[in-house]
């Protein structure tokens, strides 16, 4: 349960290792409104908004969850009740990505980490027609730059995907003639007529 929150959420915020394993119970909003809010770099703070999914499995991880001191307010424990560190986390990332290469073989030639996790987010917000100004505050990057590389990103996709395709085979179009469109108005002109005579 903890590994499966740790994904979504991962997934779900786009936040840096750091950033997880840092959450506090404190910090979420666990209602129809589900957010989280995450301390990023320089202790800036920013709140993500978390999908119902997110809210539940969260809700269900907090019932079992043992802390070995009962103070303990980080969301995220190892199986020893302290709090996990990042690479726990890294761990996990990596054991859940070999089980998944059966089933996605090019995951094979990955390697998975909360960091292509990130990555992923961005680009799905950026495809999902996201603003790169509300995926830059997202993500917490201090310049807007950091994010504009993801947009870069995506065209160099979109390019490589053209490239796989062939361009439709079209014919050169004639000329346009001032003469044929007078000649077909007096065509139809004289059909009308003829229309009109009969």
């Amino acid at each position: 349960m903890r590994d499966y929150v740790i994904l979504l959420l991962a997934y779900n915020t786009g936040a840096r290792v750091s950033e997880l394993i840092e959450i506090k119970i404190d910090d979420l909003r666990l209602d129809s409104s589900g957010q989280v809010k995450i301390l990023g770099k320089g202790r800036k703070q920013r709140s993500c908004p978390l999908w119902p999914e997110t809210v539940e499995v969260i809700k269900r991880l907090i019932q079992i969850r043992r802390p070995k001191d009962l103070d303990e307010q980080t969301l995220f424990l190892n199986a020893q009740g302290t709090p996990i560190t990042r690479f726990g986390v890294r761990y996990i990332f990596k054991k859940y990505g070999q089980r998944a290469e059966g089933e996605c073989p090019s995951i094979k030639t990955k390697t998975i980490t909360p960091h292509i996790m990130r990555h992923t987010t961005a680009m799905h917000l950026i495809r999902g027609g996201s603003d790169i100004s509300t995926v830059s505050y997202w993500l917490g990057h201090a310049h807007l730059n950091t994010t504009h590389i993801y947009v870069e990103i995506d065209m160099q996709m979109k390019r490589k995907m053209l490239e796989k395709i062939q361009p439709p085979k079209t014919t050169p179009h004639k000329t346009w003639h001032q003469t044929d469109i007078i000649a077909m108005l007096d065509n139809l002109s004289a059909n009308t007529k003829l229309c009109e005579a009969g």
